[in-house]
């Protein structure tokens, strides 16, 4: 995808940092945040704000990186992708 090793290393590195620290710690605070006990409590209206301020964002820009990469991926990688459980099959 990118020639550079600078780059790759880089887009690795976010994908990275936001998948394997940033997901497990924000729902960790969210758990703690929209407790079963606090149902209609300040926690909830917290952890409802904190995932509107948060969460959202993640998604969309991962979603922007997605839409910006996924012209740069090999036919024959997308038919894979596309196929995987057809694929799977021949096995």
């Amino acid at each position: 995808m990118f020639e550079s090793a600078l780059a790759s290393g880089l887009l690795t590195l976010v994908v990275l940092a936001a998948f394997v620290v940033a997901c497990p710690v924000l729902c960790f605070f969210f758990s703690i945040f929209s407790d079963s006990m606090n149902i209609d409590g300040p926690f909830e209206k917290i952890g409802v704000a904190f995932v509107s301020l948060i969460f959202i964002p993640f998604i969309l820009f991962f979603k922007i990186i997605d839409a910006v990469t996924s012209p740069f991926i090999e036919t024959k990688m997308k038919y894979a992708i596309d196929h995987a459980n057809d694929l799977r099959a021949r096995d």
